[in-house]
């Protein structure tokens, strides 16, 4: 399948989960110290690391939950407009998976003294419903009139509860709202009070009654394969040794020679060897972390860790320009930007290189860019250095107009490219993409440019809207 934009969300957990680690380690290298007064005010610094990190595992777990209700109302919208019945069956298997993600995100987030059974409740009705007709043969049981308009109301409560967290979240951004703060409240019987984000979540859970029930799967981070694929891409490389990555490092984050460094060997069980760096760039206020591979001293991945203003600076159309900049002068060529989305004050971008005019999406790269002060913020070329490579075979079997037979005939196309993508066997397809709009919405179609198969089918997110609190 396409690397969509929620991999770089991914992605960025896995980061998540990688700075986690370094602070983990540096706790124990502190604690090794000796001194009674050194312990004492090692033990206070500890404490406001140790609740630093649980504040930022908890905010990850919620902007997650957000995003994962936004990707679950585009599969909706998706398995709405599929003409294909494979293809239905994978966008439904998506809401199946994605559900259970939204729970356990759920899970991670300070609410156990606090009723949520209703929007539980909700997930799992959706979950339970598309599950049971994502493994029913359709072809000799096709989905009736009544389960369309489920699906039809699943897709619209979604997009309610969706805007409603995103309500949540914006208020908590604007007021530094503290969800250790709010743990904290809850531990000790307080009740944080009206306005709160325990109160906003209790207005979704309200408003999710009747919504309702269970059944669970998960499903997160890279494929499996692309880290196989960069042990393999990179196996022919030179070996650098640590000062030679930590120099490739600095020239790719734009930093001088005096920043400050750290570096630890990546973690066992990756098929490659690599690094870890976290740069200081003597500012005081960013610090960036980034993985590079030993051999060759490729970035897997890079992200500025700094506080982002909510306040928009930069437009979303300026700060394309800046990561394509970026992309260039990096020695990128030939990319084409094929998405680009806002969350808050954030633009993730999606750039695929092309090849005769065919985009390759199982190469693209992925860049975030601040909107307050327009820096880079976020990298991600795991899949370009897996998947970049010539391709030989891309001369279509059937032509536009035959592709355009397979498309849903409510579906008006206005825009038609070539690409080649990855489908849900995980191989590489020449195809049709084709972007059309049906009942308001946009949908991106891929149709296979051999046999006319529908490979796969995405609703298209509007700009993201602000959110106002209340």
């Amino acid at each position: 399948m396409i690397r969509s934009i929620i991999i770089a969300v991914l992605s960025v957990a896995l980061i998540g989960t990688a700075v986690f680690a370094y602070n983990e380690h540096q706790e124990k290298e502190n604690l090794g110290q000796q001194g009674e007064g050194f312990n004492q005010e090692q033990e206070g610094f500890d404490q406001e690391q140790l609740a630093i990190n649980n504040e930022n595992n908890y905010q990850r777990s919620f902007n997650q939950l957000a995003f994962h209700l936004d990707h679950m109302q585009d599969e909706l919208g998706a398995s709405l407009a599929t003409n294909g019945l494979t293809n239905m069956t994978g966008s439904l298997a998506e809401v199946w998976r994605i559900s259970s993600m939204a729970h356990s995100e759920m899970g991670h987030l300070p609410l156990g003294i606090v009723p949520i059974r209703e929007t539980e409740q909700y997930l799992s009705n959706v979950a339970e419903f598309t599950h049971d007709v994502a493994i029913r043969d359709r072809a000799d049981e096709p989905l009736t009139d009544e389960e369309y308009e489920q699906l039809e109301t699943f897709y619209e409560q979604a997009g309610e509860i969706s805007q409603d967290l995103r309500t949540v979240q914006a208020k908590m951004q604007s007021e530094d709202i503290r969800w250790t703060d709010i743990e904290a409240e809850l531990v000790s019987n307080t009740d944080p009070g009206e306005g709160t984000a325990i109160d906003g979540l209790q207005g979704i859970d309200e408003k999710a009654k009747g919504f309702s029930e269970n059944n669970w799967n998960d499903d997160t981070g890279f494929p499996e394969d692309v880290e196989d694929r960069i042990a393999s891409v990179v196996d022919d490389e030179t070996a650098l040794d640590e000062e030679e990555v930590v120099e490739k490092a600095k020239d790719f984050l734009n930093l001088s020679d005096e920043a400050d460094v750290e570096v630890d060997r990546l973690g066992e069980g990756l098929p490659y060897e690599g690094y870890q760096i976290m740069v200081d760039d003597n500012d005081g206020e960013s610090k960036y972390r980034l993985n590079m591979t030993e051999k060759g001293g490729l970035p897997i991945w890079a992200l500025q860790d700094r506080p982002i203003s909510d306040e928009v600076n930069v437009s979303l159309n300026e700060a394309s320009d800046i990561a394509a900049d970026f992309l260039e002068d990096k020695g990128f060529e030939d990319l084409q930007l094929v998405d680009s989305k806002q969350y808050n004050s954030v633009g993730t971008f999606q750039f695929a290189p092309t090849a005769n005019d065919v985009r390759l999406y199982p190469d693209a790269v992925v860049m975030e860019v601040a909107l307050d002060d327009g820096d880079i913020i976020g990298y991600k070329g795991s899949d370009y250095i897996a998947n970049h490579r010539e391709r030989h075979d891309l001369e279509p079997e059937i032509d536009l107009e035959e592709a355009l037979d397979e498309v849903h005939e409510n579906l008006e196309v206005r825009e038609d490219h070539m690409a080649v993508i990855e489908n849900q066997n995980g191989d590489e397809v020449l195809t049709y993409e084709l972007y059309g709009t049906m009942n308001n919405d946009t949908y991106r179609l891929y149709i296979n440019a051999e046999d006319g198969t529908e490979e796969e089918v995405k609703r298209m997110q509007e700009a993201e809207p602000i959110y106002h609190t209340m």
